[in-house]
C-alpha cells in the first residue's frame, strides 16, 4: 500500500481559497478623486503655501459629494485627512509669515 501523496509546497493554492472578496460581500465605493487630491495637496502644503488652501477647498467639495452620493463615491476619511493636514500646514505658514513680518518691522523701527 502506497502512502497518500503529500501536498507540493510549491503548488499555488486553489483559486478563491483565500485573499479574495467573496461574492456576497458588499464592495466599498471608489474613493473620490477630489478626496485623493485633497490629501495630496495637504501633504504637499508643507512646501507651498497655497496648497493648504487648495487642500481645504478640495476636502470640503469631496465631503459634500460623498454625503450626497454615499453609494457611488467614497473616501470621506481621505478628504478629512487632507483638510486637517492642509489646515495644520496653512497655520504654520501663516505663523511663519507673521513672524517674518514682525522681524522686518522691528528691524525697520530700530533704525
Amino acid at each position: 500500500m502506497n502512502p497518500p501523496p503529500s501536498p507540493n509546497p510549491f503548488e499555488p493554492p486553489p483559486v478563491g481559497s483565500y485573499g479574495g472578496a467573496s461574492a456576497g460581500a458588499p464592495q466599498a465605493p471608489p474613493s473620490s478623486s477630489e478626496a485623493v487630491a485633497a490629501l495630496v495637496c495637504g501633504v504637499l502644503a508643507w512646501s507651498c503655501f497655497p496648497l493648504g488652501i487648495v487642500a481645504i477647498w478640495l476636502g470640503v467639495r469631496a465631503r459634500r459629494a460623498i454625503r450626497e452620493n454615499p453609494s457611488r463615491v467614497g473616501g470621506d476619511g481621505l478628504a478629512l485627512g487632507g483638510m486637517i493636514i492642509g489646515g495644520v500646514f496653512l497655520t504654520f505658514w501663516l505663523l511663519y509669515v507673521a513672524m517674518v513680518g514682525v522681524m522686518v518691522l522691528l528691524s525697520i523701527l530700530k533704525r
